[in-house]
C-alpha cells in the first residue's frame, strides 16, 4: 500500500511539473507562443463551396507536457468521427509543422506566420493530393480559414471555408 502511495505522488508531482512547464509562456520561444492562439475549447462550422453543406465540428486545444506541441482532439458533431492535429514550431527548418490524422487519411503540414496579418498558411507536403490553407485570426476568440485541395495536376477537387469561434466554459 505505501508503495502505491509513493507511485501516487510520484504521478501527481511529475504531471504537475509537466503542466508548469506547458504553462509557464516565458520558456517558450516567440515562434511557439504564437501557437497560443489555437489553445481552448472551440467550435468550427465548415462550409463545402460546392455543395454549401455545413459541418460543425468541436477542437479541444492543449499545450504538451513540456510545452513544445499543441495537441488537438476534434470530433465532427454529426457524424460523431474524431481526429487529431498537432502543431509545433520546428526551429532548424524555420517554419511550423502539423499532422492532422484521423481513420482515414494522414495530411502532413508545413506553415508560414504573418505577424503584421495574423495569419498562419499551410501547406501540405502529401504526395497525393496539395493542401493549401489560410488561417486569419481575427481576435482572440475568432479564426476564418479557408482550404483548396487539389490533385498533383492541380485541379480543384475540394474548397472549404470555416469560421471558428472559442466555445464558453
Amino acid at each position: 500500500m505505501r508503495l502505491k502511495l509513493i507511485a501516487l505522488i510520484f504521478c501527481i508531482v511529475a504531471s504537475t511539473f509537466g503542466v508548469v512547464n506547458a504553462q509557464d509562456v516565458s520558456k517558450r520561444s516567440a515562434e511557439l507562443q504564437v501557437l497560443d492562439r489555437y489553445i481552448g475549447d472551440w467550435e468550427t462550422v465548415v462550409t463545402v463551396k460546392s455543395t454549401g453543406e455545413k459541418l460543425t465540428s468541436i477542437q479541444s486545444r492543449k499545450w504538451s507536457r513540456e510545452g513544445k506541441f499543441v495537441l488537438s482532439e476534434e470530433q465532427d458533431l454529426s457524424t460523431k468521427k474524431e481526429s487529431q492535429f498537432l502543431v509545433t514550431y520546428d526551429a532548424k527548418g524555420a517554419r511550423y509543422r502539423a499532422c492532422f490524422i484521423n481513420d482515414e487519411f494522414t495530411v502532413p503540414l508545413l506553415g508560414t506566420w504573418d505577424e503584421k496579418t495574423q495569419t498562419m498558411r499551410w501547406k501540405s507536403s502529401d504526395v497525393s493530393f496539395k493542401h493549401d490553407m489560410i488561417q486569419h485570426f481575427v481576435d482572440s476568440d475568432h479564426s476564418e480559414w479557408t482550404m483548396t485541395v487539389a490533385s498533383t495536376e492541380g485541379v480543384v477537387v475540394l474548397e472549404l471555408s470555416a469560421k471558428q469561434t472559442r466555445r464558453k466554459k
